[in-house]
């Protein structure tokens, strides 16, 4: 079986269980758009890969005049490596989200991943492949430029994997200590609410540290039992199959309207 399908098997055997005995907003399997987001996946992955060849290829160049760096990071224990790379990748995926939450033509793009109305482990994959390729520059280039072994790399990207999966999740989990060091869902399903007041908050994927130090991180107050946000979405009006929601990025505003 091609490791795109052993992938989603193993989501579905994971997520879809767990968003049924740990549900927190009540909705199908099957909702509306999953079979758009279902598409997503498997051009999400292709692409994925893709870029990250080019990007290994243009970093091994680099690599060429820092032979030393490299060998000094491949030299560290593989565990300091894992750290320093969620680290190095996701501060540059931090300044990366915010870009696109921020610069208008960035949000074009930016906008069909917040366009989703049903947050779920499936509405992880619903990026437009400009998106994809913006904010895996910012992560994955430093980390090949500074050396990190093809072991940390592999962990990294597991890692990676399952948070974004995780913090997507619909599931009504609350974890008093580990929200303030890994993002979870309840912070991140904030961040995709339809209120615009929370549309530049929790921009972090992985460590929430980086959303206190830049003034971007909400955290639910667990003293006044603080409901989740109950609607997700934008104002905007986003067309609904992938063909569309690939070009609409690039469509003057007078034909978006």
């Amino acid at each position: 079986m091609p490791d795109v399908l052993k992938g989603l098997l193993v989501l579905i055997l994971l997520f879809v269980p767990m968003e049924r005995f740990l549900v927190l907003h009540g909705q199908k399997v099957l909702r509306q758009g999953w079979l758009t987001d279902l598409f997503y996946y498997f051009s999400g992955y292709f692409i994925g890969k893709g870029t990250l060849q080019i990007l290994l290829l243009a970093t091994l160049l680099s690599q060429q005049f820092s032979p030393d760096l490299s060998r000094f990071v491949t030299s560290q224990p593989i565990w300091l490596q894992f750290v320093e790379a969620v680290a190095i990748a996701e501060l540059g995926y931090y300044f990366a989200h915010r870009l696109l939450h921020t610069i208008p033509f960035l949000w074009k793009f930016h906008a069909i991943h917040h366009s989703s109305t049903n947050i779920d482990w499936l509405a992880t994959v619903k990026v437009h492949p400009f998106d994809q390729i913006f904010t895996k520059t910012f992560q994955i280039i430093p980390l090949y430029v500074l050396g990190f072994s093809i072991e940390t790399l592999a962990v990294y990207a597991l890692f990676s994997s399952s948070i974004a999966f995780f913090i997507h999740a619909n599931l009504r989990v609350r974890l008093p200590i580990l929200r303030w060091i890994v993002m979870t869902p309840e912070l991140h399903h904030w961040h995709h609410s339809d209120r615009p007041q929370f549309y530049g908050k929790n921009l972090a994927a992985q460590l929430p540290i980086f959303d206190w130090l830049f003034g971007t991180l909400y955290m639910p107050d667990r003293s006044t039992t603080q409901d989740p946000p109950s609607r997700y979405g934008i104002p905007e009006s986003i067309p609904n199959n992938y063909l569309q929601q690939f070009i609409y990025p690039f469509l003057p505003k007078k034909l978006k309207d």
